[in-house]
C-alpha cells in the first residue's frame, strides 16, 4: 500500500513537471482593481505562427500594478511584453504560439 502512494506521489510531480503553458503574471492583483480583461483566442492553422497583440492605455493615467497572461490551452505559446507594463499607463503585449498551434489566453490588467 505504501508503493502504491508512493507512485501516485511521482506520477503526479511527473505530470506537475512537464507543465510547458508560458503563463506571465508580472506584478501583483492582490488589493488592486481589475481594470482591464481580454479572451484572446485564435484556432490553428496547419504550418502557421499565430501572433496576437493586445494593448491596454489608461485613459486617467492610472498606474498598471499587475498583468497577467494566463494559457488557458496550456500550450507553449510565449507572451512578451513589448511596451509600458508594471510602472506604467499602459501596456502592449505581443503573444505568439508554435506553428500549427492556436491561441488561447485571457489577459487581466491590474490597477
Amino acid at each position: 500500500m505504501c508503493y502504491m502512494k508512493l507512485a501516485v506521489i511521482i506520477l503526479v510531480v511527473f505530470f506537475v513537471g512537464f507543465h510547458n503553458a508560458a503563463d506571465l503574471q508580472v506584478g501583483t492583483s492582490i488589493n488592486n482593481q481589475l481594470a482591464y480583461s481580454e479572451n484572446v483566442k485564435l484556432s490553428a492553422i496547419p504550418f502557421t505562427t499565430r501572433i496576437k497583440n493586445v494593448f491596454y492605455n489608461d485613459n486617467t493615467t492610472r498606474i498598471i500594478k499587475g498583468i497577467w497572461a494566463i494559457d488557458r490551452d496550456q500550450s507553449k505559446a510565449k507572451v512578451t511584453i513589448t511596451s509600458g507594463g508594471v510602472g506604467s499607463s499602459f501596456v502592449n503585449l505581443k503573444i505568439k504560439s508554435e506553428k500549427g498551434d492556436g491561441l488561447d489566453y485571457q489577459v487581466q490588467v491590474f490597477v
